[in-house]
């Protein structure tokens, strides 16, 4: 059984056209699965509905046995602890008024962990993802953009998850800050055995961080499987043009064709 099933998401805004349409994301136990597609495609809201931030119009989601959109207030929550989420703008997402240690911390409290383990998990984290222990004490406005990162995916692994959905977690960063969490992200998968859901803007990220790949347009999925075989063979032409961007490509296709052709 994947560990996440997503079928047939639907959500619309406006009655325009669906923000996301018919889409299906699966993840099994252990891998990596990038989501990518322009800003507008649906896959930030594909997430936020898999979170349970947004409500889905239609569809089904299936999260490590349980459906999501069935489970009841108290269940939902039981599940947020093997549920994480690393966000965009992680440093808007902290308390400045709280040190990094207490942020995680306050993680760990909600999902009702003791006194004693907090701390000793808040090292623990610290730990993992390459910070040492003088961070517990610092302040979100005493650290830079990748340290602020980290913090953020400390704070996702801190409950011991076994999904974290990083939304845009690397587009904010300059390239050697972002290959730097990149190789993280790829190390705490290996060691840890966690699932990633790695939502990017950016084709090269996702194809140094994912086992499998959605390519998203429109609302819709429009192409997926394994990353190695999408970036050498697309068969959509949006997913052409997203290969055809990368600086340096070199791959022997046929003419591009505009967006407005692509669907």
């Amino acid at each position: 059984m994947a560990l996440l099933e997503a079928r047939g998401l639907s959500k619309w805004f406006t009655p325009e056209r669906p923000a996301v349409a018919d889409a299906g994301i699966t993840v099994q136990s252990g891998q990596t699965v990038g989501v990518v597609g322009e800003s507008g495609s649906g896959k930030t809201t594909t997430a936020r509905m898999i979170l349970g931030l947004v409500r889905p119009d239609s569809g089904s989601i299936q999260f490590d046995g349980v459906d999501l959109l069935a489970a009841g207030r108290a269940e939902r929550r039981a599940l947020r602890a093997r549920l994480q989420l690393v966000p965009q703008q992680p440093r808007s997402s902290l308390n400045p008024r709280l040190t990094v240690g207490a942020s995680i911390e306050f993680n760990l409290r909600a999902h009702g962990w003791a006194r004693a383990d907090r701390r000793k998990r808040v090292a623990e984290t610290l730990d993992a993802v390459g910070l040492p222990p003088v961070f517990r004490s610092r302040y979100p406005s005493e650290l830079s953009g990748g340290q602020i990162q980290r913090v953020a995916i400390a704070r996702a692994l801190a409950t011991e998850p076994r999904l974290v959905v990083c939304d845009e977690a690397v587009s904010a960063l300059d390239k050697s800050v972002q290959a730097q969490v990149l190789n993280l992200l790829v190390r705490l998968q290996a060691e840890l055995g966690v699932s990633f859901l790695f939502i990017s803007h950016d084709l090269r990220a996702v194809e140094h961080i994912s086992d499998e790949v959605a390519v998203m347009y429109r609302g819709r999925v429009v192409e997926r499987g394994a990353t190695s075989s999408i970036v050498q063979s697309p068969a959509h032409p949006y997913t052409q043009l997203l290969i055809d961007s990368i600086p340096g490509s070199r791959r022997p296709n046929g003419p591009r064709q505009p967006p407005s052709q692509v669907l």
